[in-house]
This record gives C-alpha cells, structure tokens and sequence, in this order.
C-alpha cells in the first residue's frame, strides 16, 4: 500500500503561489535597491556640488553662481522627491514580504499535515502487518498445538 495525500494538487498550488510571491518580493527589493542607489547618487551630487560652491566660491562669475544656486534647489526637490520613491518602495518591499511570510506559513501549515498523515500512515500499515503477523502466528500455533476435541 503506498502513501497517497489527498492534498497534494493543493499543496502545489500553495508552492507556486509562494515562488510568485518570492518573485514579487525579488522585484520589490531590486526597486527599492535601484531607488536608493538613485537617492544616494543625487545626494553625493548635491554634496560635491555644496563642497565646490563653498570652496571655490570667489572665483565663480555671478552668472556661475546663479546656476549653481539654482542646480543645488533642483537637487533639493529632486532629492525630496527621490526620497518619496525610496519611501514608496520600502512600503512596496514590506508588503510583498508579509505576503510571502502567509504565502510561506500557508503551505507549510499543508506541508506539516502531509507529514502527520504520512506517519499515522506508516502506523496503520505497522498495525496492520502486526495484525497479520499475529494471525499466521496464532494458525501456525492453533495447527502444532490442536486442542483436544477440536478438529481442524
């Protein structure tokens, strides 16, 4: 007799739902990644520019000046809102990990059923062998040990 689980298309089921929820979760950390690399990028230019405005900034010409005042106001917003993205794809990467943390506890919840089933299979099938075991036992016994007046 061989161990049959009768939830093995839904345990399935349950596995693929998790690798696409691990896939999901894969995704969400690749764009959060890519949108801090982005920050910090924007930042470190903010930063450099800031550095060279401050260290040369007598032999800039008005006109230098002004454009680099305005640049370092379109990092500041660009940074604000490159922030606002890597917020985004935190919240984005935190929900597609709670989603495969259930994703994960649903198919382990069917995983361990398949195992207790599979063991209180492998019991019923000692219990039975016992059985059986026990029955040619007792006949081999009942036939070199007869009972006086039993015939058999």
């Amino acid at each position: 007799m061989k161990f049959r689980f009768r939830l093995d298309p839904v345990l399935g089921q349950r596995e693929r739902v998790e690798q696409e929820r691990a896939g999901d979760h894969a995704r969400a950390l690749a764009q959060q990644l890519a949108a801090q690399r982005m920050y910090d990028d924007i930042v470190e230019r903010r930063d450099g520019l800031r550095v060279r405005l401050t260290s040369e900034h007598a032999h800039f010409d008005a006109e230098t000046l002004r454009s680099s005042y305005t640049h370092l106001d379109y990092l500041d917003r660009a940074i604000v809102a490159a922030q606002q993205r890597v917020d985004a794809c935190l919240a984005a990467t935190e929900l597609a990990r709670v989603r495969l943390v259930e994703a994960a506890r649903d198919r382990k919840v069917l995983e361990t059923l398949k195992e207790r089933r599979r063991e209180a299979f492998r019991l019923d099938v000692a219990l039975a062998d016992q059985r059986e075991l026990d029955d040619q036992n007792a006949r081999l016994f009942d036939r070199a040990h007869p009972i006086e007046g039993r015939t058999p």
